[in-house]
């Protein structure tokens, strides 16, 4: 099984994975699985893979395909927020606060361009 992603013409935003057999789609790569979905389906498509072999990440619905990295990129999370063009992953303009002990989670907060650390509130249920 390969799958197949299709593109939106002016975006190269991702609209819909498929999963085409090995016997149509041929090897990982070649351009016959990519060919048989857009005789079959119409527009352009891309290969992908599950397990990030080729292409960087197996995309999502909303996510785009980058010709210039050959890769399935995120939506952008935030404005400020710069695409590593090596890894194909947002980067903040901060690291994240890193917690030892994994107690604590953070939000990036665009307003101030910092982490701001989440609270949990536990109540009483009585």
């Amino acid at each position: 099984m390969k799958f197949f992603c299709k593109l939106k013409p002016s975006t190269k935003e991702i609209l819909q994975v498929r999963v085409i057999g090995d016997d149509v789609a041929g090897e990982d790569m070649s351009v016959q699985g990519e060919q048989h979905c857009a005789n079959t389906y119409g527009g352009e498509w891309k290969q992908c893979s599950k397990d990030g072999s080729f292409r960087k990440w197996y995309p999502g619905i909303g996510w785009f395909y980058r010709d210039d990295l050959d890769a399935f990129v995120a939506p952008q999370p935030y404005p400020s927020w710069t695409l590593n063009t090596t890894t194909c992953v947002w980067d903040p303009p901060t690291p994240k606060p890193f917690d030892s002990n994994n107690t604590l989670d953070y939000t990036w907060n665009e307003d101030t361009q910092s982490w701001d650390q989440l609270t949990v509130e536990i109540s009483d249920p009585e």
